[in-house]
């Protein structure tokens, strides 16, 4: 129950954050303009005056929006093309890139509507969240929660290398007591948040007397936008570098202004079995 407060009180914080961050706008910032009749028009802010907002917008030029025709404003990012960007680029679907997650950003993440995330951009290079089963931590005794942190280091515009750790608590009965692990890992991820592939290992460790994995854990993953709103990702994670213990995760993304959905499976295996789940997930940028 302890870890349940907490993870509240951290969505309460991120909320906090969020309000905070929204309530001034900044000359050549790239904002999304919700308008009261249901439409969107985005571009760079160029000037403001006490009735409009005046924007850019790379694909249909200058622009002015009226102040009290708006309803929500949202920094976003445009592509050169005038599409708007990729929202959820700094993880796939559960590893991580080596982007680094942007500054005030909070996103929220659900898996088969079990497995959810809260992940926030701290600064320009350091990013924490939680994650946590929903329905395991509310019927059982066995609240299980997964902290994380990433830190990035860019090398040039298309190389960066993020260190970080995800982390295991299970406070309950189910084990006979707490439950506590860690994945540090090194991630090296080459491209930008349109197309990308990164490699990385991590080294598993876990209390209770079980201490260090054997060997290191290998990882692989990569995405690519393949039209306008879709975006094709794959993960692939091979346990202490054993061939027989194998996680493989395909989806197809699609993706929003500030949300996407993933679509796909995850396939399994290990020394003496084989087995697929199916995967919906939905990621919400707030």
């Amino acid at each position: 129950m302890k870890y349940i407060l907490l993870f509240i009180l951290f969505i309460f914080s991120s909320f906090q954050l969020i309000a905070q961050n929204n309530k001034i706008l900044l000359l050549g910032k790239t904002y999304n303009f919700e308008i009261k009749d249901g439409t969107n028009r985005s571009g760079k802010l160029d000037s403001i005056t006490a009735d409009y907002y005046y924007i850019d917008n790379p694909a249909m030029g200058p622009d002015r929006i009226r102040k009290m025709g708006v309803s929500k404003i949202k920094e976003i990012k445009m592509t050169s093309k005038g599409t708007f960007a990729n929202p959820h680029y700094s993880r796939y679907l559960f590893g991580p890139s080596a982007l680094p997650q942007t500054k005030g950003e909070v996103y929220w993440n659900n898996l088969d509507f079990e497995y959810n995330t809260l992940q926030m951009g701290v600064t320009e290079n350091l990013s924490v969240g939680v994650g946590g089963l929903l329905f395991t931590s509310l019927f059982t005794a066995s609240p299980v929660l997964m902290p994380n942190f990433k830190y990035s280091f860019k090398i040039n515009t298309q190389s960066h290398i993020a260190i970080g750790s995800i982390f295991l608590l299970i406070n309950g009965k189910t084990f006979g007591s707490n439950v506590s692990a860690a994945l540090p890992f090194v991630v090296y991820t080459y491209g930008n948040s349109e197309g990308n592939l990164s490699a990385g290992t991590g080294w598993a460790y876990a209390g209770n007397g079980f201490g260090w994995a054997p060997k290191p854990t290998g990882y692989f993953a990569g995405m690519k936008r393949i039209a306008r709103n879709w975006i094709f990702q794959g993960e692939g994670y091979f346990l202490s570098n054993n061939t027989d213990n194998t996680i493989y995760i395909a989806t197809f993304r699609n993706i929003r202004l500030t949300s996407s959905w993933d679509f796909g499976f995850m396939r399994f295996q290990n020394s003496t079995s084989v087995g697929a789940l199916p995967i919906i997930g939905y990621t919400l940028k707030f």
